[in-house]
């Protein structure tokens, strides 16, 4: 379960990581120059993904040391985790996987996957060639499309990776025994998969930490968050986990510096919360896998789970993402994205070129002839 030291830098220097820089997190990228994008928010991911494994690491008689990762691979883990993510948001995936529905589908997590071991430029179809623990790390969602019923997909993509992928998500988990591998790859009543590896754990915990607490700061920055609109909301939910104070600094002084004018009071509460956060995190036992790279779960008590929860959904989504021009931009998007796919199937010769429609044919028909046993 080894890190190279280089994944993060390839991940960094990646076309598909600069590519992030035109991806909304929450506004338009044309909206002015303070809020976050796919890729400033995934620096950031990084940022607190590495202070986790920081703050656990230095914790007295920690039980689990041999087990977290290094500061290099979760920086690298919390940078790709967008990689795969689609323009126009969630709206964009809806739209691609709509079209791709009958041809491999389409979902974030999945083409992350893919963009990793085989669309980047370093190793010609093979991608950046990520070690097994950062493609572990960076898999959310370990079952296999097509494991999933047409009732499954109705209008969403499911948390999948692409059928395709089946041989190296079961490379990358067979240095685990058989049965840790079965269980890991299980879906649930819900249709949706049950578990995940350590390393993704934390990163996925880094993700909701900066989607809750640095999408806040962007609206309030922008003033489209308003303390008379959010400030009793963002109370409530401090006051229901129980938290009255961080760093001995109270709840009401907190929000006083996040709704302030001053551009670096506003700073040091986001600091405030963020830290809060980190320092939250514990370290349990599934009691489910002989292995810990798979049993143990980087999580919060329940009290700050909800907390999050509150701050990402209703707060941020119901206040930002669910504005109107959010909404149409998505919107568009989708519209944008189905034009696309009706002006490629109609010409695809003349749009894509005949060297690029010559190795698309290809390839389409080598994975007929694996699909047929030839």
């Amino acid at each position: 379960m080894s890190v190279r030291n280089w994944s993060n830098g390839r991940i960094i220097h990646s076309a598909s990581f600069r590519r992030l820089q035109t991806k909304t997190q929450v506004m338009g990228t044309g909206e002015g120059d303070f809020h976050r994008t796919r890729l400033t928010h995934s620096l950031e991911v990084g940022q607190i993904g590495r202070g986790i494994v920081w703050n656990l690491a230095r914790r007295k008689n920690f039980p689990y040391a041999e087990y977290l990762p290094p500061p290099e691979l979760i920086e690298a883990i919390c940078y790709a985790h967008d990689l795969g993510h689609p323009p126009y948001g969630h709206g964009g995936e809806r739209a691609l996987f709509r079209n791709m529905r009958h041809h491999g589908g389409f979902e974030g997590n999945a083409q992350t996957i893919r963009i990793l071991t085989k669309l980047e430029k370093y190793y010609r179809g093979a991608g950046t060639q990520p070690s097994r623990r950062l493609l572990l790390g960076v898999l959310k969602y370990p079952v296999e499309y097509g494991r999933y019923t047409i009732k499954d997909t109705d209008n969403k993509p499911p948390k999948c990776f692409y059928d395709d992928d089946l041989p190296l998500i079961r490379q990358a988990l067979r240095c685990f025994d058989a049965a840790d591998a079965e269980k890991f790859t299980t879906l649930g009543v819900d249709a949706k998969p049950i578990h995940k590896s350590f390393d993704c754990s934390i990163m996925e915990l880094a993700d909701d930490i900066a989607y809750g607490v640095h999408d806040l700061e962007d609206g309030v920055g922008r003033s489209i968050l308003k303390r008379s609109d959010i400030g009793h909301d963002l109370l409530d939910g401090f006051t229901e986990a129980g938290i009255h104070q961080i760093r001995n600094v109270p709840i009401n002084e907190i929000l006083d510096k996040l709704f302030s004018d001053d551009a670096c009071e506003r700073k040091h509460a986001i600091s405030l919360m963020v830290g809060f956060f980190v320092v939250a995190v514990q370290v349990e036992r599934l009691n489910e896998f002989r292995s810990g790279f798979l049993d143990l779960q980087a999580k919060v008590s329940p009290e700050i789970s909800r907390l999050l929860k509150h701050l990402s959904k209703e707060i941020t989504f119901k206040s930002l993402v669910s504005r109107r021009e959010v909404q149409t931009l998505e919107f568009k998007g989708e519209k944008v994205i189905d034009n696309l796919f009706s002006a490629f199937d109609e010409r695809p010769v003349q749009l894509i070129g005949p060297q690029l429609f010559e190795q698309a044919a290809s390839g389409l028909s080598q994975l007929i002839s694996k699909a047929n046993g030839k």
